[in-house]
């Protein structure tokens, strides 16, 4: 059985990618700073192969007490994230720090603390869910911390790759760029966005698993998603 570790796997996108990996008979454990939404969600799932992390990405030293409590590893899902909308000028810096954090050093500091056992296995599987506003054409107005934050994912990812290349230990790292979903993001953040003309975070799950089970001999390490305006 592979062991899967989803960060953000409590909500929104990596909740439906925890979903139908348990389905697929996948060991899944998902990580979140919201112990309480977790215990909730592992009850509404009820399945033996789902375990619960709590951990707040802000907090490296959160990071690695939780990393040492994993001891098997197949695959690492970087998917948390958390979205301001505010001009430079009129930002919280302590919200700037939380998006920079969360997003951006949450995901180098948990996969930094997990790839030794990757490198131990020779083997593995790292996919970093930036954003359409992590590529250069993406980003809007009032996003400048988050944009930052999914840019600084996106280099990330582009260089542990390399890095994994050099070393040829087996280990893949795989980038992932979505556009808007309809999940809780922007509520959370306190935005009345409408969404509901947004990508289904479930259909955008199914995509992220049929990559993830592709074989070694297919490689998909950058995808973009974007909802059709048009359709």
């Amino acid at each position: 059985m592979k062991h899967v570790l989803i960060s953000g796997g409590n909500a929104g996108l990596g909740l439906e990618v925890a979903k139908l990996l348990l389905k697929k008979d996948y060991a899944v454990t998902i990580l979140s700073k919201d112990a309480g939404k977790l215990e909730k969600v592992k009850a509404e799932i009820n399945s033996p192969n789902l375990e619960i992390l709590p951990c707040d990405l802000r907090s490296y030293a959160e990071i690695k007490k939780a990393a040492e409590s994993i001891k098997q590893l197949d695959m690492l899902i970087n998917c948390a994230g958390i979205i301001a909308y505010k001009k430079l000028d009129e930002h919280d810096p302590q919200n700037i720090k939380d998006i920079i954090d969360t997003n951006l050093l949450g995901t180098i500091f948990l996969t930094r603390e997990l790839l030794p056992i990757f490198k131990e296995q020779k083997s593995g599987l790292i996919m970093n869910v930036s954003s359409t506003s992590g590529l250069p054409t993406g980003g809007h107005p009032e996003e400048c911390a988050y944009v930052a934050s999914k840019y600084g994912v996106t280099g990330f990812t582009e260089t542990l790759k390399k890095e994994m290349v050099e070393d040829g230990k087996g280990i893949r790292v795989l980038g992932f760029y979505p556009g808007g979903m309809n999940t809780d993001l922007f509520s959370k953040a306190g935005l009345a966005k409408n969404t509901s003309n947004f990508m289904d975070p479930k259909e955008i799950a199914e995509i992220i698993v049929f990559i993830i089970e592709r074989p070694d001999s297919i490689n998909m390490d950058h995808v973009v998603v974007n909802r059709n305006k048009g359709a």
